[in-house]
């Protein structure tokens, strides 16, 4: 059996903004999370990503939540992004929450990192799920909307960045 190793980092944010102080909302593009995914191989990409959505709602549905329904396209991008980032810079630090409150006009918005080797998704939602910070992130009842990017690191690592939110 092959040993999975993972670094995790959690961080939730939560802010009330006042709507004079922020210009109108973004018409961000929603698609539907998928409630099964395909059976893929891959350790990245799409049909990866997907299959970590449908173990995280999943858990959700075992702990009494509903599921996180939508990918929110500006959500989407900013986990891309720093995923990326983290997977070039080899730095493996979470953003500051205020820039997906800001720039894509949530109320809420929580973060999981992971890094590692091996991982499969359902390795990925365990890992999160065992960590209480981790586990309330995934588990935070007003998470409506997600971005969630899984790449490999110049070191044949997965790097992943989930970010979940709530739209005012």
């Amino acid at each position: 059996m092959k040993l999975v190793r993972a670094l995790l980092l959690p961080v939730v944010t939560t802010f009330a903004i006042l709507s004079g102080l922020v210009g109108a909302p973004a018409h961000a593009g929603l698609s539907r999370v998928p409630t099964a995914a395909p059976a893929s191989t891959a350790s990245t990409g799409a049909a990866f990503e997907d299959q970590v959505m449908v173990e995280i709602n999943a858990a959700r549905a075992r702990a009494g939540f509903k599921p996180v329904r939508f990918f929110d396209s500006c959500v989407e991008r900013l986990a891309t992004g720093w995923s990326r980032h983290i997977a070039s810079t080899g730095v493996f630090a979470h953003r500051d929450q205020r820039q997906v409150l800001r720039k894509c006009h949530q109320s809420w918005a929580g973060e999981n990192l992971i890094r590692g080797e091996g991982l499969t998704a359902r390795a990925i939602v365990d890992a999160w799920l065992a960590s209480p910070s981790h586990r309330a992130v995934l588990l935070k009842g007003r998470a409506t909307r997600a971005g969630l990017a899984v790449v490999m690191d110049g070191q044949g690592r997965q790097v992943g960045v989930l970010n979940v939110a709530d739209a005012r």
